[in-house]
């Protein structure tokens, strides 16, 4: 059985660097789009879900503090819109 060797000079040595160094930088270049998303003044996250597992789900606008409950009846869902500064007045 033969021994197998492996020989490589120097220039491509250093091609094969920059082209692994190259493609790296290029997979890791920063989407521009996700960039304005979370630049300050751009709604990030204004939706949120919340789900139990005994509980209802609820959507809530972060922003205006909105939301929507889920209310099943007869086994059909059924959302209700509600606003949290005015259920929270009631009380």
């Amino acid at each position: 059985m033969k021994a197998i060797t492996f020989t490589i000079d120097l220039k491509s040595f250093f091609l094969g660097v920059l082209t692994v160094s190259a493609v790296l930088l290029m997979a890791n270049k920063p989407n521009t789009e996700l960039a304005q998303q979370n630049q300050s003044g751009w709604p990030n996250q204004r939706y949120q879900a919340i789900t139990g597992k005994d509980t209802r789900t609820i959507i809530i606008d972060t922003q205006t503090g909105r939301f929507l409950i889920e209310r099943p009846a007869l086994g059909l869902p059924a959302w209700a819109p509600m606003d949290f500064e005015e259920l929270y007045r009631r009380r």
